[in-house]
Protein backbone atom coordinates (compact mmCIF):
# COMPACT_ATOMS: atom_id res chain seq x y z
CA UNK A 1 0.00 0.00 0.00
CA UNK A 2 2.61 2.63 1.08
CA UNK A 3 4.96 2.07 -2.34
CA UNK A 4 1.33 2.83 -4.28
CA UNK A 5 0.61 5.55 -1.86
CA UNK A 6 4.01 7.04 -2.77
CA UNK A 7 3.69 6.73 -5.93
CA UNK A 8 0.70 8.32 -6.20
CA UNK A 9 1.90 11.13 -4.70
CA UNK A 10 4.65 11.69 -6.56
CA UNK A 11 2.14 11.11 -9.89
CA UNK A 12 0.03 14.29 -8.22
CA UNK A 13 2.78 16.34 -7.43
CA UNK A 14 4.20 15.77 -11.39
CA UNK A 15 0.40 16.50 -13.27
CA UNK A 16 0.33 19.66 -10.34
CA UNK A 17 3.41 20.97 -11.50
CA UNK A 18 2.56 19.92 -15.85
CA UNK A 19 -0.76 21.63 -15.47
CA UNK A 20 1.29 25.16 -13.74
CA UNK A 21 4.02 25.33 -16.14
CA UNK A 22 1.21 24.67 -19.22
CA UNK A 23 -0.76 27.87 -17.50
CA UNK A 24 1.47 30.23 -17.39
CA UNK A 25 3.19 29.27 -20.94
CA UNK A 26 -0.45 30.28 -21.91
CA UNK A 27 -0.43 33.30 -20.42
CA UNK A 28 2.85 33.85 -21.30
CA UNK A 29 1.58 33.80 -24.97
CA UNK A 30 -0.95 35.78 -24.48
CA UNK A 31 1.50 38.75 -23.29
CA UNK A 32 3.80 38.53 -25.49
CA UNK A 33 1.21 39.73 -28.60
CA UNK A 34 1.28 42.95 -27.06
CA UNK A 35 5.01 42.92 -26.80
CA UNK A 36 6.03 42.10 -30.79
CA UNK A 37 6.75 44.99 -33.01
CA UNK A 38 5.88 45.14 -35.91
CA UNK A 39 7.00 46.30 -39.17
CA UNK A 40 8.13 49.83 -39.67
CA UNK A 41 7.49 51.88 -42.36
CA UNK A 42 9.33 55.06 -42.81
CA UNK A 43 12.63 53.63 -43.83
CA UNK A 44 15.57 55.70 -45.85
CA UNK A 45 14.35 56.47 -49.63
CA UNK A 46 11.35 55.96 -49.53
CA UNK A 47 7.95 58.67 -49.70
CA UNK A 48 4.47 57.42 -49.05
CA UNK A 49 0.77 58.37 -49.50
CA UNK A 50 -1.71 57.12 -46.91
CA UNK A 51 -5.72 56.95 -48.05
CA UNK A 52 -8.46 57.14 -44.95
CA UNK A 53 -11.53 55.53 -46.40
CA UNK A 54 -14.70 56.48 -44.34
CA UNK A 55 -18.53 55.72 -45.64
CA UNK A 56 -18.72 58.45 -47.86
CA UNK A 57 -15.23 60.29 -47.53
CA UNK A 58 -11.91 59.87 -48.44
CA UNK A 59 -8.72 61.56 -47.43
CA UNK A 60 -4.98 61.13 -47.98
CA UNK A 61 -1.73 62.00 -46.50
CA UNK A 62 1.37 62.14 -48.56
CA UNK A 63 4.55 61.92 -46.54
CA UNK A 64 7.69 63.43 -48.26
CA UNK A 65 11.17 62.75 -46.62
CA UNK A 66 12.36 66.44 -46.47
CA UNK A 67 16.03 65.90 -47.30
CA UNK A 68 15.27 63.97 -50.46
CA UNK A 69 12.81 66.96 -51.04
CA UNK A 70 15.39 69.78 -50.22
CA UNK A 71 17.65 67.80 -52.62
CA UNK A 72 15.05 67.94 -55.42
CA UNK A 73 13.43 71.30 -55.44
CA UNK A 74 17.06 73.03 -54.01
CA UNK A 75 15.43 75.10 -50.72
CA UNK A 76 18.47 75.26 -49.14
CA UNK A 77 17.47 73.48 -45.83
CA UNK A 78 20.67 72.40 -43.93
CA UNK A 79 20.93 68.54 -43.20
CA UNK A 80 22.00 69.17 -39.70
CA UNK A 81 19.10 70.97 -37.86
CA UNK A 82 15.09 69.55 -37.73
CA UNK A 83 13.17 71.87 -40.05
CA UNK A 84 10.62 74.18 -38.56
CA UNK A 85 7.73 75.59 -39.71
CA UNK A 86 8.49 79.17 -40.52
CA UNK A 87 11.71 77.25 -42.44
CA UNK A 88 8.61 75.05 -44.73
CA UNK A 89 6.55 78.52 -45.16
CA UNK A 90 8.40 80.75 -47.82
CA UNK A 91 8.26 77.14 -49.49
CA UNK A 92 5.20 75.70 -49.09
CA UNK A 93 3.11 76.70 -52.28
CA UNK A 94 6.10 75.21 -54.49
CA UNK A 95 6.04 71.98 -52.14
CA UNK A 96 1.98 71.68 -52.87
CA UNK A 97 2.26 72.57 -56.66
CA UNK A 98 5.56 70.05 -56.72
CA UNK A 99 3.39 67.55 -55.50
CA UNK A 100 0.21 68.40 -57.50
CA UNK A 101 2.61 67.60 -60.53
CA UNK A 102 3.62 64.46 -59.80
CA UNK A 103 0.50 62.89 -57.54
CA UNK A 104 -2.56 61.64 -59.51
CA UNK A 105 -5.66 60.52 -58.98
CA UNK A 106 -8.20 59.60 -61.19
CA UNK A 107 -12.14 58.22 -59.84
CA UNK A 108 -13.85 57.79 -62.80
CA UNK A 109 -16.31 58.38 -63.96
CA UNK A 110 -16.04 61.25 -61.34
CA UNK A 111 -13.47 63.73 -61.46
CA UNK A 112 -11.87 63.30 -58.07
CA UNK A 113 -9.74 66.28 -56.71
CA UNK A 114 -7.27 66.72 -53.77
CA UNK A 115 -8.16 69.90 -51.63
CA UNK A 116 -5.48 71.04 -49.03
CA UNK A 117 -6.25 70.53 -45.35
CA UNK A 118 -3.31 71.42 -43.56
CA UNK A 119 0.65 70.18 -42.80
CA UNK A 120 2.86 68.67 -40.33
CA UNK A 121 5.69 67.05 -39.40
CA UNK A 122 7.28 63.31 -38.62
CA UNK A 123 10.77 62.62 -37.00
CA UNK A 124 11.53 59.44 -36.99
CA UNK A 125 14.89 57.32 -36.23
CA UNK A 126 16.03 57.65 -39.67
CA UNK A 127 14.29 60.74 -41.26
CA UNK A 128 12.22 64.13 -40.89
CA UNK A 129 9.20 63.80 -43.04
CA UNK A 130 6.54 66.49 -44.11
CA UNK A 131 2.83 65.71 -43.65
CA UNK A 132 0.56 66.83 -46.84
CA UNK A 133 -3.16 66.34 -45.77
CA UNK A 134 -5.68 66.28 -48.09
CA UNK A 135 -9.40 65.86 -48.56
CA UNK A 136 -10.49 63.91 -52.08
CA UNK A 137 -13.59 65.59 -53.20
CA UNK A 138 -15.88 65.85 -56.35
CA UNK A 139 -17.52 62.29 -56.61
CA UNK A 140 -21.51 61.56 -55.74
CA UNK A 141 -20.53 57.97 -54.10
CA UNK A 142 -17.44 56.49 -52.73
CA UNK A 143 -15.94 55.45 -56.13
CA UNK A 144 -15.15 51.62 -56.75
CA UNK A 145 -11.36 52.50 -58.00
CA UNK A 146 -8.83 54.93 -58.03
CA UNK A 147 -5.61 54.97 -60.77
CA UNK A 148 -2.78 56.58 -58.89
CA UNK A 149 -0.09 57.65 -60.45
CA UNK A 150 2.62 59.13 -57.72
CA UNK A 151 6.16 59.70 -58.61
CA UNK A 152 7.75 62.47 -56.50
CA UNK A 153 11.33 62.71 -56.37
CA UNK A 154 11.61 58.95 -58.52
CA UNK A 155 12.65 60.88 -61.38
CA UNK A 156 15.72 62.73 -60.36
CA UNK A 157 16.59 60.11 -57.15
CA UNK A 158 15.86 56.67 -59.53
CA UNK A 159 16.99 54.72 -56.63
CA UNK A 160 13.80 55.91 -54.29
CA UNK A 161 10.51 54.27 -53.59
CA UNK A 162 6.80 55.46 -52.84
CA UNK A 163 4.86 53.56 -51.27
CA UNK A 164 0.77 53.41 -51.19
CA UNK A 165 -0.75 52.31 -47.69
CA UNK A 166 -4.66 52.19 -46.98
CA UNK A 167 -4.31 53.62 -43.75
CA UNK A 168 -8.10 53.12 -42.30
CA UNK A 169 -10.99 51.28 -44.04
CA UNK A 170 -13.77 49.99 -41.89
CA UNK A 171 -15.22 47.61 -44.31
CA UNK A 172 -11.68 45.77 -44.89
CA UNK A 173 -11.09 46.17 -41.15
CA UNK A 174 -8.31 47.88 -41.60
CA UNK A 175 -7.35 50.46 -38.45
CA UNK A 176 -4.20 52.67 -37.87
CA UNK A 177 -2.56 50.83 -40.72
CA UNK A 178 1.26 52.28 -41.18
CA UNK A 179 3.39 49.24 -42.21
CA UNK A 180 1.87 47.62 -45.03
CA UNK A 181 1.86 49.34 -48.10
CA UNK A 182 -0.76 47.86 -50.78
CA UNK A 183 0.63 49.26 -54.28
CA UNK A 184 4.54 50.29 -54.38
CA UNK A 185 5.57 52.80 -57.14
CA UNK A 186 9.63 52.81 -58.67
CA UNK A 187 9.31 54.05 -62.11
CA UNK A 188 8.55 57.86 -62.67
CA UNK A 189 5.20 58.03 -65.24
CA UNK A 190 3.48 54.80 -63.17
CA UNK A 191 -0.05 54.14 -62.80
CA UNK A 192 -1.62 51.53 -61.06
CA UNK A 193 -5.19 50.96 -59.67
CA UNK A 194 -6.44 50.88 -56.05
CA UNK A 195 -9.30 48.38 -55.91
CA UNK A 196 -11.77 49.80 -53.48
CA UNK A 197 -14.70 47.36 -53.49
CA UNK A 198 -12.50 44.57 -50.97
CA UNK A 199 -14.31 44.12 -47.64
CA UNK A 200 -17.92 44.63 -46.28
CA UNK A 201 -19.91 44.27 -43.25
CA UNK A 202 -18.83 41.03 -42.21
CA UNK A 203 -14.73 41.72 -42.79
CA UNK A 204 -15.13 44.87 -40.73
CA UNK A 205 -17.28 43.82 -38.35
CA UNK A 206 -15.28 40.73 -37.41
CA UNK A 207 -11.78 42.71 -37.73
CA UNK A 208 -13.46 44.89 -35.24
CA UNK A 209 -14.19 41.85 -32.81
CA UNK A 210 -10.33 41.37 -33.45
CA UNK A 211 -9.40 44.30 -31.82
CA UNK A 212 -11.74 43.62 -28.72
CA UNK A 213 -9.81 40.31 -28.20
CA UNK A 214 -6.53 41.87 -28.48
CA UNK A 215 -7.30 45.00 -26.18
CA UNK A 216 -8.30 42.79 -23.23
CA UNK A 217 -5.85 40.43 -23.53
CA UNK A 218 -2.99 42.49 -24.08
CA UNK A 219 -4.45 45.03 -21.83
CA UNK A 220 -2.19 44.06 -18.66
CA UNK A 221 -4.34 46.29 -16.12
CA UNK A 222 -7.43 45.12 -17.12
CA UNK A 223 -5.93 41.45 -17.26
CA UNK A 224 -4.71 41.55 -13.89
CA UNK A 225 -7.79 42.93 -12.66
CA UNK A 226 -9.57 39.38 -13.86
CA UNK A 227 -6.46 37.69 -12.45
CA UNK A 228 -7.38 39.36 -8.89
CA UNK A 229 -10.71 37.97 -9.16
CA UNK A 230 -9.80 34.59 -9.78
CA UNK A 231 -7.05 33.77 -7.52
CA UNK A 232 -10.24 32.70 -4.37
CA UNK A 233 -12.59 31.84 -7.36
CA UNK A 234 -12.30 28.18 -6.44
CA UNK A 235 -11.91 28.64 -2.76
CA UNK A 236 -14.52 30.00 -0.19
CA UNK A 237 -13.88 32.39 3.38
CA UNK A 238 -14.89 30.62 6.46
CA UNK A 239 -16.26 32.47 9.67
CA UNK A 240 -12.77 32.15 11.69
CA UNK A 241 -11.36 34.21 7.88
CA UNK A 242 -9.74 30.86 6.88
CA UNK A 243 -9.90 30.12 3.16
CA UNK A 244 -11.13 26.41 2.06
CA UNK A 245 -12.01 24.88 -0.99
CA UNK A 246 -15.11 24.49 -2.50
CA UNK A 247 -17.08 21.22 -2.54
CA UNK A 248 -18.76 21.76 -5.43
CA UNK A 249 -17.51 22.65 -9.26
CA UNK A 250 -21.00 24.72 -9.26
CA UNK A 251 -20.45 26.87 -6.32
CA UNK A 252 -17.54 28.03 -8.09
CA UNK A 253 -18.85 28.39 -11.21
CA UNK A 254 -22.10 30.84 -9.72
CA UNK A 255 -18.87 32.76 -8.51
CA UNK A 256 -17.58 33.11 -11.80
CA UNK A 257 -20.79 33.86 -13.30
CA UNK A 258 -21.62 36.60 -10.97
CA UNK A 259 -18.05 38.36 -11.54
CA UNK A 260 -17.91 38.07 -15.14
CA UNK A 261 -21.78 39.67 -14.86
CA UNK A 262 -21.10 42.40 -13.14
CA UNK A 263 -18.06 43.01 -15.00
CA UNK A 264 -19.54 42.79 -18.42
CA UNK A 265 -22.75 44.78 -17.51
CA UNK A 266 -20.49 47.41 -16.06
CA UNK A 267 -18.17 48.22 -19.07
CA UNK A 268 -20.93 47.46 -21.33
CA UNK A 269 -22.62 50.66 -19.71
CA UNK A 270 -19.82 53.15 -19.59
CA UNK A 271 -18.38 52.08 -23.01
CA UNK A 272 -21.75 52.99 -24.64
CA UNK A 273 -21.86 56.25 -23.06
CA UNK A 274 -18.43 57.37 -23.87
CA UNK A 275 -18.41 56.21 -27.00
CA UNK A 276 -21.13 58.18 -27.75
CA UNK A 277 -19.41 60.88 -25.67
CA UNK A 278 -22.56 61.19 -23.48
CA UNK A 279 -20.25 61.12 -20.40
CA UNK A 280 -16.85 61.89 -20.87
CA UNK A 281 -14.70 61.14 -17.72
CA UNK A 282 -10.51 62.75 -17.17
CA UNK A 283 -8.31 59.52 -18.72
CA UNK A 284 -5.87 60.04 -15.83
CA UNK A 285 -8.91 59.64 -13.57
CA UNK A 286 -10.01 56.43 -15.48
CA UNK A 287 -6.42 55.15 -15.60
CA UNK A 288 -5.86 55.50 -11.92
CA UNK A 289 -9.14 53.90 -10.30
CA UNK A 290 -8.32 51.11 -12.60
CA UNK A 291 -5.03 50.85 -11.14
CA UNK A 292 -6.58 51.13 -7.73
CA UNK A 293 -9.29 48.03 -8.80
CA UNK A 294 -6.30 45.26 -8.92
CA UNK A 295 -4.95 46.73 -5.30
CA UNK A 296 -8.66 46.21 -3.56
CA UNK A 297 -9.06 42.83 -5.26
CA UNK A 298 -6.20 41.67 -4.19
CA UNK A 299 -6.53 43.36 -0.85
CA UNK A 300 -10.19 41.67 -0.27
CA UNK A 301 -7.84 38.10 -0.39
CA UNK A 302 -6.09 39.37 3.09
CA UNK A 303 -8.84 41.15 4.11
CA UNK A 304 -12.61 40.55 3.70
CA UNK A 305 -13.06 44.12 2.82
CA UNK A 306 -16.03 43.25 0.05
CA UNK A 307 -18.15 40.76 2.60
CA UNK A 308 -19.97 38.91 0.28
CA UNK A 309 -20.61 41.59 -1.95
CA UNK A 310 -18.24 41.24 -4.51
CA UNK A 311 -20.01 41.61 -7.37
CA UNK A 312 -20.93 45.26 -6.15
CA UNK A 313 -17.53 46.45 -6.15
CA UNK A 314 -16.70 44.72 -9.14
CA UNK A 315 -19.70 46.71 -10.51
CA UNK A 316 -18.51 49.80 -9.82
CA UNK A 317 -15.04 49.26 -11.07
CA UNK A 318 -15.98 47.82 -14.54
CA UNK A 319 -17.23 51.31 -14.68
CA UNK A 320 -14.07 52.88 -15.17
CA UNK A 321 -12.73 49.78 -16.81
CA UNK A 322 -15.42 50.84 -19.66
CA UNK A 323 -14.17 54.18 -20.14
CA UNK A 324 -10.87 52.96 -20.46
CA UNK A 325 -12.18 50.92 -23.34
CA UNK A 326 -14.13 53.52 -24.90
CA UNK A 327 -10.58 55.23 -24.99
CA UNK A 328 -9.13 52.92 -27.31
CA UNK A 329 -12.35 53.00 -29.60
CA UNK A 330 -12.06 57.23 -29.64
CA UNK A 331 -8.40 57.04 -30.81
CA UNK A 332 -9.30 54.87 -33.60
CA UNK A 333 -11.76 56.27 -34.76
CA UNK A 334 -14.41 53.42 -35.07
CA UNK A 335 -17.70 55.25 -33.76
CA UNK A 336 -17.23 57.63 -36.68
CA UNK A 337 -18.50 55.12 -39.00
CA UNK A 338 -20.84 52.18 -38.57
CA UNK A 339 -20.91 53.65 -34.61
CA UNK A 340 -23.27 50.71 -33.61
CA UNK A 341 -21.76 48.27 -35.11
CA UNK A 342 -18.65 48.82 -33.93
CA UNK A 343 -19.43 49.71 -30.43
CA UNK A 344 -21.02 45.82 -30.22
CA UNK A 345 -18.62 44.38 -32.46
CA UNK A 346 -15.55 45.36 -30.06
CA UNK A 347 -17.96 44.55 -26.84
CA UNK A 348 -18.46 41.32 -28.07
CA UNK A 349 -14.73 40.79 -28.59
CA UNK A 350 -14.07 41.96 -24.76
CA UNK A 351 -15.88 39.35 -23.69
CA UNK A 352 -14.66 36.68 -25.74
CA UNK A 353 -10.94 37.56 -24.53
CA UNK A 354 -12.73 37.74 -21.00
CA UNK A 355 -13.84 34.21 -21.49
CA UNK A 356 -10.18 33.04 -22.76
CA UNK A 357 -8.26 34.42 -19.90
CA UNK A 358 -10.92 32.92 -17.87
CA UNK A 359 -10.55 29.31 -19.45
CA UNK A 360 -7.20 29.43 -19.23
CA UNK A 361 -6.93 30.59 -15.51
CA UNK A 362 -9.56 28.89 -13.72
CA UNK A 363 -9.41 25.15 -14.06
CA UNK A 364 -5.54 25.37 -12.93
CA UNK A 365 -7.36 27.36 -10.04
CA UNK A 366 -9.80 24.59 -9.72
CA UNK A 367 -7.62 21.86 -9.92
CA UNK A 368 -5.28 23.65 -7.24
CA UNK A 369 -7.92 24.32 -4.81
CA UNK A 370 -7.22 21.63 -1.94
CA UNK A 371 -3.42 21.97 -2.14
CA UNK A 372 -2.08 23.11 1.13
CA UNK A 373 0.49 25.42 -0.57
CA UNK A 374 -2.45 27.00 -2.67
CA UNK A 375 -4.55 29.43 -0.33
CA UNK A 376 -1.75 29.94 2.14
CA UNK A 377 1.27 30.49 -0.16
CA UNK A 378 0.75 30.75 -3.98
CA UNK A 379 -2.80 32.56 -3.64
CA UNK A 380 -1.70 34.91 -0.86
CA UNK A 381 2.00 35.42 -2.97
CA UNK A 382 0.19 36.41 -6.06
CA UNK A 383 -2.37 38.87 -4.31
CA UNK A 384 0.77 40.54 -3.07
CA UNK A 385 2.32 41.06 -6.34
CA UNK A 386 -0.82 42.38 -7.84
CA UNK A 387 -0.94 45.11 -4.82
CA UNK A 388 2.57 45.91 -5.44
CA UNK A 389 1.64 46.65 -9.30
CA UNK A 390 -1.89 48.47 -8.36
CA UNK A 391 0.14 50.69 -5.98
CA UNK A 392 3.00 51.59 -8.44
CA UNK A 393 0.62 51.82 -11.36
CA UNK A 394 -1.55 54.17 -8.69
CA UNK A 395 1.12 56.67 -7.98
CA UNK A 396 2.28 56.79 -11.34
CA UNK A 397 -1.12 57.62 -12.72
CA UNK A 398 -2.71 59.57 -10.07
CA UNK A 399 0.10 62.08 -9.37
CA UNK A 400 1.35 62.00 -12.67
CA UNK A 401 5.26 60.92 -12.26
CA UNK A 402 7.66 58.46 -13.47
CA UNK A 403 8.49 56.06 -11.07
CA UNK A 404 11.54 54.67 -12.64
CA UNK A 405 11.83 51.26 -11.32
CA UNK A 406 14.15 49.34 -13.94
CA UNK A 407 17.39 51.66 -13.30
CA UNK A 408 16.86 51.45 -9.57
CA UNK A 409 16.95 47.99 -9.52
CA UNK A 410 19.89 47.96 -11.93
CA UNK A 411 21.83 50.05 -9.87
CA UNK A 412 21.47 47.08 -6.81
CA UNK A 413 23.29 44.53 -8.73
Amino acid sequence: MWPDKLMLSRLMRSTVARVVFAALACLLCIFSTSLVPGAVAHGLGQSYIYFQVGEDSISTRVELPIKELNDVLELGFSGDEKVRSEDIEPHLEGIKTYVNKHLSLDCAPDACRQEFRDYGFLNTTFAQFLLLNYDLSGFQELPQSIDVAYDVILEQLPQHTNMLLIEENWRTGTFQNESEPLIIFTKPGQTQTLDLTAGGLWQGFSAIVRLGVLHIISGVDHVLFLVALLLPSALRRQENALWQPVGKFSTALTYLIKIATAFTLAHSITLCLAAFQIVQVPSRLVESAVAASIGLAALDIFYPIFRGRSWIIIFLFGLFHGFGFADVLTNLGLTSQHAALSLFGFNLGIEVGQLVIIAVIFPVLYFLRKQRFYPSIAMKTGALLLGVISLYWFIERAFNINIRVLPVLQSLF
